[in-house]
């Protein structure tokens, strides 16, 4: 029976006729029931979808209704919707909907997720067209069929599939806003859609009119063979309908929600401007006050019900600090550091000068450090405006956009910002986030002014920690604080008065494990006796027993230690409906007051079981394996066998990610606290307890399990060569690997592998002090492979396209960096000082003497071939030569792809800013240059010669001169020449000078493009100083000479350079297309990336022109041009700020100069239009757009950079 039969008895009628006309008693009781399962809050389910028709204006003001549902997506019908009196537009003025058409849905579930924000805001797609679009009107029904139908088909399949939605928990809600007269609608047509992928149930209908009703029911009767009459609403107008679910609940929060602004004061925090927030979830200066009738039952029932969570292991809910905040007799408990804390993140908004401060609270699991950062964050409420990271799977410039907003809402001078990061890794560190978010700050305050000081962002970073003091003593002690799973004495006594209390309001609080746990200090003889108590007369051989174990392993070795309730049901083979989820914790008797459900917001929204402690897990484990003989290993291997967790579905899929990460998850050494264990603790556990046969089943299992990841054969792989030391049986494994997932990582394991086998021979063979030429070709053969396989890794790192926010969200994989860097150079010298060290111990090449090692020494630089080094003729040397010579290719090209690698490396970290990796590296490299200098430098004037670099260009006298002048001036690039516009004209027209007559002279140079690309930039220059110079050549002669520039390097020349001048020469005028400069566009992104990627890495280019409202030449506006107004009454700083800060667009000087494009922003991307021609630009600043993928009509300035062109000060036409 499906939950609808029990809201309404009776079967619905099978026969239809125009004059029924029996009413049902009470609509607005059936509308209430169809919406929450028979309850009062429309909870009941995670989202609505809703499917619209055309609306008339004077029905908008009756559908308020719909910014009170927790809309997933709306399906519109009417192609006027977005126009003013529409119903779009009617719900974008108090709520955020993002605009998208059908096709937008098609690709990857999660990708499509992501993109456009669903789950985060609404989704309002246009299913037959959208009239303010150019070349998207309606289409009749014929020609929607052809050209529209097969897109709205796969996007009701997209809504319907059960990744998207648990099965249960969404309602479809068709909007007959006006009649269906035949079945040729397509509204029509996508009901049909949906019944073939959902059950019939799941659709209820609300039509304008009895008559409207009529007619679709009758529809659907005749076509779909299935009354709708008691999933139906025709009796209630829509004034009756919209009061009606307005009255329904939630009510857990304010109506009126407040923030902290200046001057003590407050404003309101809209639910638009808390949509737009996706990443945050807002604590409210006013949060909890003025929800309930405090003096009713339901308030006192609520309360109860809140604490008694709590107390047993629930996450704290703001709740629990305003009970406590309204009875005094009976406060919060406060840890030791509370007041610590609270002074620590007060004093950094007083005295620290950076705009985003990171402040990181290091705790053991389960000990209440999230607790303590939330009450901190509960009384500076006032003081701040306080959010929680939700979703820290968002682009971090998204999360600081949102940061940005969040301080400048609703005020004319931002307010200070406290964020707080819950459930960190101590593997990871959010020092990307919090340079994006000072940066954004930086955007938004002026340090010249006073009210700037105290403004700024403080992130509480909450780390989970297995050594949280030992963390706490390698930072910097004023920036962080720590609490551990042991109680002082005042803080014991706080529990004690706090168990009295509870003894008071509440029902056998001793049954409060967790808070019972706290008591008594994480007493683990406390945690042992529950366990033993309570597993007892455990049996493995049944479902519940099995569930149970399962839960106590995710609870103490993953990090999302939950199993949704329906997929517990369906494990148990029991079925219940949404309303009696207690039904399964009854199931779970007798080990249920261990147990404890949540909900979970991840996939949509769903409710999860799970132990409600990680101390009362581990008891458990250790009671099942002391007094049942039940390893973690079995438990681990009956999870892997049950089909049951590993078939299609949302709640699977977390599950599975559950799995794997107890698996590959490593933790960091307490040590050192830099590098990270070897293995995950699972596996560290298994190996202790039963070894390698155990391990390398369980690894093996879960492969074929996981056949799409290549984390866990490469896992295997690293456990085979660190463990055991069996390299070729690893070696097959990191191979499947690499099979799986083409990347840096797999190609390192394979590398690793080869590495540590060559060093575990030369090691042995060093200590067994043998000499065998077979070793020799063997360890060769080795470190070729090794060597190719570290090239390869380091070949796709340098070449990957994906920035950290792409793959952050890849949980399921266990890669020690963000990106790869420059760890295969490394590893490759590594390799080659091997070989060097095999080779020096070969009887002719021994390193000890000095003869040997100048033989050694001539071979390697390829100056003595292996057959003329003195040796004795004996079996073994001649066996030995036989094999250098087989290899020779390899060994001579070996010293300089060694010093190659020096060179690269030696710049690289001249260059950049060092973490703990590089820091790594560099005293590796340190090392190794070392013994390079040793074995390749003999003699003080060999060693000089390897530290200079000497050049000898042996030019003429009179364009080496040139040259020098040019290098003089700082002009000799075309960077350099860009910054020459604050230059004196004279200099600059010497430049130009200079660059005509190396145009001339060095035709047959191998730069000479390059000298043609700086002559023409040097021109645009010398034009923007003094126009009428004699120098500066025709705009025409400039374009001639760019195109065959252009068509002599193509499109995939390897700097930016030429195609920057095709921006600047080339953009299109308001009158004209131009085809080509979409093609240039694209060339200049590429080129950009692959040159300058180390460079422009996380940061905004600077657009050196703009586009004006001229012809040719006189159409570019220079920087140095717009800002010399300025300069005379504002200090370059203050300039700096102004254009940061987006406030220079304001002005009419600029205003009148430059030219406003008009645009689109389409899937996230941003292009200026141009006829029929869209040509791609990029948002300036990252508040520039906002995510969502939603397609608006935009109009921007254009600035030209080096990276491509940059839409400037956009504003949206809606």
């Amino acid at each position: 029976m499906n939950h609808f039969s029990l809201c309404f008895s009776g079967q619905p009628e099978q026969g239809l006729s125009r004059n029924y006309t029996k009413t049902e008693a009470n609509q607005g009781e059936k509308l209430k029931m169809l919406l929450t399962c028979g309850g009062n809050s429309l909870d009941s389910y995670a989202r609505f979808v809703v499917v619209v028709n055309k609306s008339r204006q004077e029905q908008i003001q009756y559908l308020h209704f719909l910014s009170k549902l927790k809309l997933f997506c709306v399906l519109d019908f009417d192609p006027n919707s977005l126009t003013s009196g529409g119903l779009c537009n009617s719900y974008r003025e108090s709520r955020v909907a993002n605009l998208h058409l059908p096709v937008q849905f098609q690709g990857q579930i999660e990708a499509v997720k992501k993109n456009l924000n669903l789950n985060l805001q609404t989704s309002w797609v246009f299913c037959n067209g959208r009239n303010d679009l150019e070349g998207d009107k309606e289409l009749e029904y014929r020609e929607w069929l052809r050209k529209s139908c097969k897109d709205v088909e796969q996007l009701v399949s997209f809504i319907c599939n059960p990744d998207v939605f648990l099965d249960g928990r969404w309602l479809i809600i068709f909007l007959l806003l006006s009649p269906v007269s035949t079945e040729k609608d397509p509204i029509f047509d996508t009901y049909k859609s949906f019944i073939k992928h959902t059950d019939e149930k799941n659709i209820i209908c609300i039509c304008e009119s009895q008559a409207t009703y009529w007619k679709w029911r009758e529809l659907i009767q005749e076509k779909c063979d299935f009354d709708i009459e008691h999933l139906s609403i025709s009796e209630l107008t829509l004034s009756e309908i919209n009061g009606t679910i307005m009255g329904l609940g939630p009510v857990t929060q304010s109506c009126t929600r407040l923030l902290p602004s200046s001057g003590s004061s407050d404003v309101v925090l809209k639910q638009k401007d808390e949509d737009l927030l996706t990443a945050l979830k807002v604590l409210a200066s006013n949060e909890c006050e003025n929800v309930f009738d405090e003096s009713s039952e339901e308030f006192q029932k609520f309360r109860i019900k809140v604490e008694e969570d709590f107390y047993r292991g629930a996450k704290v809910s703001w709740w629990n600090f305003y009970f406590c905040d309204k009875d005094r007799v009976k406060p919060f408990i406060k840890r030791e550091k509370h007041e610590n804390v609270k002074q620590m993140i007060r004093s950094q908004k007083t005295h620290s000068s950076n705009a985003c401060v990171l402040l990181n609270l290091f705790h053991d699991p389960g000990c209440g450090g999230t607790t303590l950062a939330m009450h901190a964050m509960w009384e500076l409420r006032k003081e701040f405006r306080c959010a929680i990271l939700k979703d820290n799977m968002l682009p971090k410039t998204e999360v600081a956009n949102q940061i940005q907003h969040l301080m400048k809402l609703e005020s004319k001078k931002p307010s200070p910002v406290l964020l707080l990061i819950d459930e960190s890794k101590e593997t990871e560190t959010p020092s990307h986030l919090v340079n994006c978010i000072r940066q954004a700050a930086e955007d938004l305050l002026d340090f010249n002014l006073e009210e700037g000081q105290h403004c700024k962002v403080i992130v509480l970073n909450c780390v989970r920690s297995h050594n949280p003091k030992e963390q706490y003593r390698q930072h910097n002690q004023t920036q962080n604080q720590y609490i551990t799973a042991k109680l002082t004495p005042q803080e014991q006594r706080e529990f004690e008065k706090k168990l009295k209390d509870l003894q008071e309001t509440h029902e056998k609080p001793e049954n409060f494990y967790s808070f019972m746990l706290m008591k008594n200090n994480f007493d683990k003889t406390y945690t042992e006796n529950l366990a033993r108590n309570t597993l007892e007369n455990f049996d493995f051989s049944t479902k519940v027993a099995q569930l149970f174990s399962f839960l106590a392993l995710l609870k103490t070795y993953a990090e999302k230690s939950e199993i949704a309730l329906s997929l517990c049901e369906d494990f148990l083979q029991r079925k219940m409906f949404r309303w009696e989820e207690d039904c399964v914790l009854d199931r779970m008797n007798p080990y249920s007051n261990f147990l404890i459900i949540d909900s979970v917001n991840d996939w949509g929204g769903y409710k999860g079981i799970r132990i409600l402690h990680h101390a009362i897990a581990s008891a458990c484990l250790d009671e099942l394996e002391r007094s049942h003989n039940l390893k973690v290993s079995d438990i681990v291997k009956e999870i892997l066998h049950c089909d049951l967790f590993f078939s299609a579905g949302v709640v699977k899929h977390r599950f599975m990610l559950s799995i794997q990460q107890m698996l590959i998850k490593r933790r960091k050494r307490k040590k050192d606290g830099e590098e990270r264990e070897p293995f995950s603790p699972l596996i560290e556990k298994i190996h202790s307890q039963e070894g390698r046969q155990t391990v390398q089943e369980i690894f093996e299992s879960a492969s074929s399990r996981f056949e799409k990841s290549a984390s866990i054969p490469q896992a295997l792989a690293r456990y085979l060569y660190i463990n055991v030391r069996d390299f070729p049986e690893a070696l097959i494994w990191a191979e499947k690997a690499k099979n799986i997932k083409d990347n840096p990582y797999t190609f390192d394991t394979i590398g690793q592998i080869h590495k540590s086998n060559l060093r575990s021979n030369f090691e042995r063979e060093k200590q067994e002090d043998t000499h065998n030429p077979e070793d020799l070709h063997k360890n060769i053969e080795i470190a070729i492979n090794g060597w190719k396989a570290f090239q390869r890794a380091q070949e796709l790192s340098d070449f990957e396209n994906k920035r950290e926010e792409e793959t952050a969200g890849d949980e399921s994989e266990d890669y020690p960096r963000k990106w790869y860097n420059v760890y295969g150079h490394v590893s490759m010298l590594e390799i080659s000082f091997l070989i060097f060290e095999i080779l020096s111990r070969l009887p002719f090449f021994e390193k000890d003497d000095h003869l040997k090692k100048h033989y050694l020494r001539s071979f390697l630089n390829n100056s003595m071939p292996i057959n003329s080094v003195h040796r004795e003729y004996t079996d073994i040397n001649n066996r030995y030569v036989e094999i250098i010579r087989e290899h020779e290719l390899f060994l001579i090209k070996l010293r300089a792809e060694v010093k190659e690698k020096f060179d690269f490396l030696d710049s690289y970290f001249a260059y950049i800013k060092q973490n703990s990796y590089d820091r790594t590296n560099h005293g590796t490299v340190s090392e190794l240059f070392k013994k390079y200098v040793d074995l390749f430098c003999a003699t003080l004037d060999e060693r000089r010669k390897e530290q200079k670099v000497k050049t000898n260009l042996n030019l003429k006298l009179d364009i080496e001169e040139r040259k020098r002048f040019l290098e003089m001036c700082q002009a000799d690039t075309f960077s350099g020449i860009l910054q020459c516009m604050d230059k004196l004209t004279a200099e600059t027209e010497e430049i130009t000078q200079c660059y005509a007559f190396l145009l001339q002279h060095t035709v047959h140079e191998r730069n000479h493009s390059k000298i043609k690309i700086n002559y023409i930039m040097s021109n645009i220059n010398l034009y923007h100083l003094n126009a009428k110079s004699k120098h500066v050549k025709k705009y025409i002669d400039l374009c001639t000479l760019l195109r065959d520039i252009l068509q002599d390097v193509g499109l995939r020349y390897p700097f930016p350079d030429p195609y920057f001048l095709a921006l600047l020469l080339f953009w299109p005028s308001p009158s004209e297309e131009n085809t080509d400069i979409a093609k240039y566009v694209t060339a200049i992104r590429q080129s950009s990336h692959k040159h300058l990627s180390k460079l422009l890495q996380k940061r905004s280019t600077i657009a050196y022109f703009y586009l004006g409202k001229g012809e040719e030449l006189k159409r570019l506006v220079s920087k140095p041009s717009l800002d010399k107004s300025f300069l005379m009454t504002m200090k370059r700083d203050a300039l700096a700020q102004y254009w940061r800060d987006g406030d220079i667009f304001k002005e009419k000087s600029i205003r009148n100069r430059l030219y406003r494009v008009n645009g689109i922003i389409q899937q996230g991307e941003v292009y200026a239009n141009y006829g029929k021609q869209k040509i791609p630009v990029r948002p300036a600043r990252i508040s520039g757009i906002r995510c969502g993928f939603s397609t608006e009509k935009v109009s921007f300035y254009i600035g030209f950079a080096i990276n491509g062109p940059l839409a400037y000060d956009i504003k949206y036409e809606n």
